[in-house]
């Protein structure tokens, strides 16, 4: 969806600029001076929207040099979504496969030969405990692969478009934080290497011992969310810990793990069948919160849709 066709709701907040004389920077990871390359032809529209612990602005730019203190105190990217987008700050150049990451806030000189549309989002820390690129204080330029930057530019793209068409704040609100995990799940996607998530052959048993030990949160605490730093923080380790043994024990990645989970408890509530129960109910309560996905997961998984296990469950009951 370009951002063109955003439109602004009780939770998006949208602009438009026809001219330069119009334009205001925004500073959600750092504002500064631009100055146009053709002048005659500027014309910028910008989305911005608050996630639980982050905010990120979606911006068609235009053509320009930009000078700007950018970052934040903990971490903030910059995601290209455009096809053949191209940039360079500070020299480095960033296109439609690579992401910015920056930690604290770095003096850049940026050039944007071409009108570019981009994702600036700005997280809570410098999430150092994912497993993200390794340093302290700066920025790089990340490259990613083709499939893991379509993934990630497809939530961004799904979140703003829900949040457009959204008419209640607090329907929102509910579905915020899930959005953000799968935000953050397809960002560890790009940022964290496979190499870093290579455990020893010595610390399997460890591993071992820690998927157990979330299992066991999982089933005896079935209301703690099933979200990647809250489960991280109750099992005392860092969420790449985490992410490396559940790759090691099951072969797959932590965020794939929990939405197994989460589809198994939807699977249960809407077997059972009770009444009042929908099945965009169920999703919502279990975390999910793009039902075109949910839907192609579930059936994948079960063999059948979520409304042939609703009607069954209706009939036993």
């Amino acid at each position: 969806m370009p951002v063109r066709e955003l439109k602004a709701s009780p939770v998006l907040v949208y602009e438009h600029f026809s001219s330069f004389e119009e334009f205001r920077p925004n500073d959600v990871i750092g504002g500064g001076t631009s100055i146009p390359l053709d002048p005659d032809n500027v014309s910028v529209s910008r989305a911005a929207l608050a996630l639980p612990t982050s905010r990120l602005v979606m911006q068609r730019s235009f053509a320009r040099r930009l000078e700007a203190d950018m970052g934040a105190p903990g971490a903030a990217l910059v995601v290209p979504l455009s096809r053949d987008a191209y940039a360079e700050i500070n020299g480095q150049s960033i296109t439609d496969s690579s992401v910015a990451l920056f930690r604290g806030v770095v003096p850049t000189r940026t050039l944007e030969p071409q009108p570019n549309t981009c994702v600036m989002l700005r997280l809570h820390s410098d999430m150092q405990n994912r497993g993200w690129a390794d340093f302290e204080r700066g920025f790089e330029i990340l490259p990613a692969s083709p499939e893991r930057m379509a993934r990630l530019q497809s939530i961004l793209f799904n979140i703003a478009g829900l949040a457009s068409v959204c008419t209640e704040v607090r329907e929102f609100a509910h579905s915020a934080r899930a959005m953000e995990e799968s935000l953050l799940a397809a960002l560890d996607g790009v940022l964290v290497s496979q190499q870093a998530l290579r455990p020893s052959p010595m610390s399997f048993t460890k591993h071992l011992r820690l998927a157990a030990r979330l299992d066991e949160l999982v089933r005896e605490v079935p209301a703690t969310p099933l979200y990647s730093e809250e489960l991280a923080r109750n099992l005392g380790v860092s969420i790449r810990t985490l992410q490396t043994a559940i790759n090691a024990v099951h072969g797959m990645s932590l965020h794939q793990y929990l939405r197994l989970k989460r589809l198994w408890s939807t699977h249960c509530c809407l077997n059972l069948g009770l009444p009042g129960v929908t099945i965009k109910g169920a999703a919502v309560a279990n975390g999910f919160w793009h039902m075109g996905e949910f839907s192609l997961l579930y059936k994948a998984v079960f063999g059948e849709r979520p409304s042939d296990t609703l009607m069954r469950g209706k009939r036993w009951g």
